[in-house]
């Protein structure tokens, strides 16, 4: 073979060797990049799964995508959790997402119907579990009650945001006492919600909305006429937004939080300027309470039997003008009510704790509602933040206070993160002092360097180590 030849030879080797290389390394790409049929698994829809974990959520996920539900076609362990996949078709969470037929499901209690969670749990104030039911939405102004929808959205007669509610049970032993939202029924029921018409009973209880108790119908409705003439601009008013639906005043300029138009002084927006300056007081109320002025309303100082606030001064109380002052204001409620459940449990106490939680639960409530579409990382640092808080304060019960301290680390985690990212008012709280604990591994806040350690109490009160202070 001569020279020439040889090297042809040679040169048809190394290309055939690299053909199959090249063939070599698709194919394990191909089976590399194929998913496993666990992995086809994660993508099911509700309605071909067949197994599922019966972790609902999986909160503590790092991965964003798998802190939602796990759903499989073939049966196995939960990659997430490790827990063993059980048929679809016994799992509680999974009977009502398909009842719902695609609506928005939550949970709430049948004996206090404002608690409101997102997952099944149990209920912070009788341990009853949690009953399922479908979302729905209807305008918070009473005059468009008529308005219902399966879906989040806007008002058709104005811009303002759907309030959800609870609509339609979708457990079997909770269906045959509810009925869904119909404004016929509504108006035929013996008593309704004041500020909430389409929420109905046919016996006293709590508005599903606001929590407000449910007056008769007759007593409204006298009510309603009554009160009509009598609208006035709140007292310290001097901003009001030019649209009349939203009837939205403010102390200062700012934006509407129903419609985002630029508030203007009374004075040049003609439906406001009419109306007299100022609002009638109410006789014998002085005190309110900062989360539920139009439900607790005192003649003299006192705590709220609603959520264990300290009332204030009715006329130093003041509606927030934007919604970073709403934010602010509810981050103030946020410590007091994280500061009572502090003191407590340092001092081996559990009176009122399910009445504090309550309190996180609402303000946190207010803050989410705030952030629900975030612009950025900080807000949306914050928005996780408030969720993990809420998921923690519904846990807190008052029966057992070991279980309430264990809960009370994973709370007081979330609420520093809150205040680095959103920081308390300092005329309240001039000084907040974070300290860590070296044998629960959990941080906690006080207003005082005296140290209490909550998770241990009189046992251990003086354990823990000054981190920080803002």
């Amino acid at each position: 073979m001569c020279m020439r030849q040889l090297t042809r030879w040679c040169r048809g080797v190394i290309a055939i060797a690299g053909i199959c290389a090249i063939t070599a390394r698709a194919d394990t790409q191909d089976k590399t990049s194929q998913p496993s049929a666990q992995g086809l698994a994660e993508q099911v829809a509700l309605k071909d799964a067949k197994f599922a974990c019966p972790m609902e959520k999986h909160p503590d996920e790092t991965d964003p995508h798998k802190r939602g539900a796990y759903l499989a076609i073939e049966p196995g362990d939960c990659p997430w959790c490790g827990m063993t996949l059980k048929p679809a078709g016994e799992l509680t969470w999974i009977k009502a997402r398909k009842a719902a037929q695609g609506g928005e499901v939550a949970y709430t209690c049948p004996d206090h119907q404002h608690v409101f969670s997102k997952t099944g749990d149990k209920c912070p104030r009788c341990q009853k579990e949690l009953s399922p039911f479908k979302v729905m939405y209807t305008c918070p102004n009473p005059q468009h009650a008529s308005v219902v929808r399966a879906e989040p959205g806007a008002c058709p007669h104005e811009r303002r945001k759907l309030t959800p509610f609870r609509g339609i049970w979708l457990s079997s032993n909770m269906a045959d006492r509810n009925v869904p939202p119909n404004p016929e029924v509504a108006r035929q029921a013996e008593y309704h919600c004041p500020l909430h018409p389409l929420v109905h009973s046919d016996k006293p209880g709590n508005c599903t909305i606001c929590a407000g108790a449910l007056a008769p119908t007759g007593e409204i409705d006298s009510a309603r006429t009554e009160k009509q003439p009598q609208k006035t601009v709140p007292a310290g008013a001097k901003y009001a937004c030019p649209m009349k639906e939203c009837w939205h005043f403010a102390p200062q300029a700012g934006r509407c939080p129903e419609c985002g138009m630029q508030t203007k002084p009374i004075d040049e927006v003609s439906w406001a300027g009419v109306l007299p300056k100022e609002a009638p007081r109410v006789t014998g109320i002085d005190y309110v309470c900062p989360m539920h002025a139009d439900r607790v309303q005192r003649p003299e100082p006192g705590a709220c039997p609603v959520c264990g606030m300290q009332l204030v001064n009715a006329d130093a109380l003041s509606t927030p003008a934007s919604p970073p002052a709403a934010i602010a204001a509810q981050m103030n409620y946020l410590m007091e009510h994280y500061l009572a459940l502090q003191r407590r449990f340092s001092s081996d106490r559990s009176d009122d704790v399910a009445l504090h939680a309550l309190g996180l639960v609402g303000a946190a409530d207010q803050i989410i509602k705030h952030l629900e579409q975030p612009n950025d990382d900080l807000l949306k640092r914050v928005l996780e933040a408030a969720r993990t808080l809420r998921g923690a304060a519904l846990k807190l019960t008052g029966k057992s206070l070991d279980d309430d301290r264990v809960t009370f680390v994973a709370l007081s985690g979330a609420m520093r993160k809150l205040v680095e990212k959103v920081r308390p008012g300092r005329q309240q709280y001039p000084r907040i002092y974070i300290f860590h604990c070296p044998m629960t591994k959990g941080d906690w806040l006080q207003t005082t360097d005296d140290m209490a350690n909550p998770f241990y109490g009189f046992k251990m009160l003086k354990c823990g180590e000054l981190q920080a202070t803002q």
